[in-house]
């Protein structure tokens, strides 16, 4: 089990001081898992026992053993962001255009950090075998939930953009059931209606997917599948949509690469019926 996944296993059951530690290691993997538990408790301004607590809650015997893990998961796939780095050492201007440039390379050369291939090729196929495609985006997501709906309605298959108005979003799932999927996106907070779209598919047996991301692993109630990435900039801040849609078009891409034959049809179909339509 990764530790996002055990992270996502005791989220209900984080102290606030606790959340705080866990945001700060994903967000910073590799200071974490060369530091102390000292070290990390100051950095976050809590007791150096909450480290050690935590640690244990996520089930290592010590500080130690959680480090080790981190050290295994996060450093020895570092190299994608160091080639990234390397690809903008010349870059030296102050501008907001080049600072911008710069720190969404990192955010992209550090994706799979947290999110693997095989992760992707799951969510895909999920995707091309859902009986319906229900897709969420809430606030500034808005953008994210419309491309992918429009990505994967060329792929021939049957998809909705859920309401972001509470009686809209309540009507639509009146029609969920099992084998549909419901994706939707969580950034700095759980959207609107998190709750109950979860525990409404839930009930309806259809599969929950979540792009989120640092703060994808304290979602509560859990989702079925979480792909969870750090975006660029200060957590505080301003925060682009680049990492999450990148990972977004990664799916798609992996998603034609499922149905290859069958994708590339549905795409001449596409492409002779906006011809006729036009």
């Amino acid at each position: 089990m990764s530790l996002i996944e055990k992270i996502s296993n005791q989220a209900t059951s984080l102290t606030p001081s606790e959340r705080r530690l866990v945001e700060n290691v994903i967000e910073s993997p590799t200071a974490a898992a060369l530091g102390t538990a000292g070290e990390l408790a100051k950095a976050v301004g809590v007791h150096e026992a909450t480290a050690s607590r935590l640690a244990k809650k996520l089930g290592f015997d010590s500080y130690a053993a959680f480090r080790d893990a981190l050290r295994d998961e996060f450093i020895a796939t570092r190299e994608t962001a160091t080639r990234f780095e390397k690809t903008i050492a010349e870059t030296t201007s102050d501008t907001i255009l080049g600072k911008l440039a710069r720190d969404e390379a990192q955010a992209l050369g550090g994706i799979e950090d947290f999110i693997t291939p095989d992760q992707i090729a799951e969510i895909a196929g999920l995707l091309m075998n859902a009986g319906r495609i229900y897709i969420y985006g809430y606030g500034n997501a808005e953008v994210l939930a419309l491309m992918m709906v429009k990505r994967f309605r060329r792929f021939g298959k049957e998809v909705q953009q859920l309401d972001t108005n509470p009686r809209g979003l309540a009507e639509q799932m009146l029609g969920l059931e099992a084998g549909d999927v419901v994706l939707s996106f969580a950034f700095r907070r759980p959207p609107r209606g998190y709750a109950a779209l979860i525990e409404t598919a839930k009930e309806a047996g259809a599969t929950t997917i979540i792009i989120s991301g640092k703060s994808g692993a304290l979602l509560a109630p859990r989702p079925d599948h979480l792909l969870a990435a750090p975006r660029s900039g200060d957590p505080d801040a301003f925060q682009t949509l680049t990492v999450p849609m990148t990972v977004c078009n990664a799916i798609v891409i992996a998603a034609g690469l499922t149905a290859k034959e069958e994708s590339l049809k549905k795409l001449d179909r596409l492409g002779q019926l906006i011809e006729r339509f036009g």
